[in-house]
C-alpha cells in the first residue's frame, strides 16, 4: 500500500509504528473526546489503544493504516470486522486537511476490495465527530447514547448512495 498524496504518505501500520500511533490517539482523544467519557469508557479506551493493544489489532488480521509527514505519524485508522470504523484519529496540527476523508475511503476501497459484497460502513462516532462523517456521507442510525461508557452516535455509510 504506500500511497503519497500531497506530500503524506499512506500506508499499512508496521512492526515499530505502535507507540508512536498510541501517542497521537491518545493526545487527540484527551483534547477532543475524553471528557465525553465515564471513567469506566476512559479505562477501556485507554486500554484498548496500548502500543500492545494496537500490535494485536494488527494480529488479529485488523486493518490499520497511517498517515505520515515525513516521518511523523499525522494520522490512523483502525477498521474491524471489515466494515467497522473502530478507530480514526489525525493530529491537530493537521485537521481539515483531507487526512481522516483520505484515510476513510482508503479503508473503505481496501474493505470493497477483500469483499465486494459488502454494503456499508459503520462507526460509533464521538461527539466531535459527527459532522466529519456526515460530510463522508454516513448517516446516523440512532441517537447518541453512552455504550460501555462512551458517548457515541450510531452511523452509517451505504455504499448505494455513496459517490466516494
Amino acid at each position: 500500500m504506500g500511497v503519497r498524496d500531497e506530500g503524506v504518505v499512506f500506508r499499512r501500520m508496521a512492526e515499530g509504528d505502535e507507540g508512536e500511533t498510541s501517542a497521537l490517539i491518545r493526545r487527540s482523544f484527551e483534547k477532543y473526546i475524553a471528557h465525553t467519557y465515564t471513567a469506566e469508557g476512559l479505562a477501556d479506551f485507554l486500554k484498548n489503544t496500548t502500543p500492545e493493544a494496537l500490535a494485536a489489532r494488527k494480529a488479529r488480521g485488523q486493518t490499520v493504516i497511517l498517515a505520515l509527514a515525513g516521518t511523523e505519524i499525522v494520522g490512523m485508522i483502525a477498521v474491524r470486522g471489515g466494515n467497522h470504523i473502530s478507530l480514526l484519529f489525525v493530529d491537530e496540527s493537521r485537521h481539515r486537511t483531507g487526512i481522516a476523508g483520505r484515510l476513510v475511503s482508503m479503508a473503505v476501497a481496501e474493505s470493497r476490495s477483500s469483499d465486494p459484497s459488502l454494503s456499508g460502513f459503520t462507526v460509533n462516532s464521538s461527539p466531535f465527530a459527527v459532522e466529519f462523517y456526515e460530510r463522508m456521507g454516513f448517516r446516523e442510525t440512532g441517537p447518541e447514547q453512552f455504550m460501555r461508557g462512551m458517548m457515541v452516535t450510531p452511523m452509517r455509510l451505504d455504499f448505494a448512495l455513496w459517490g466516494g
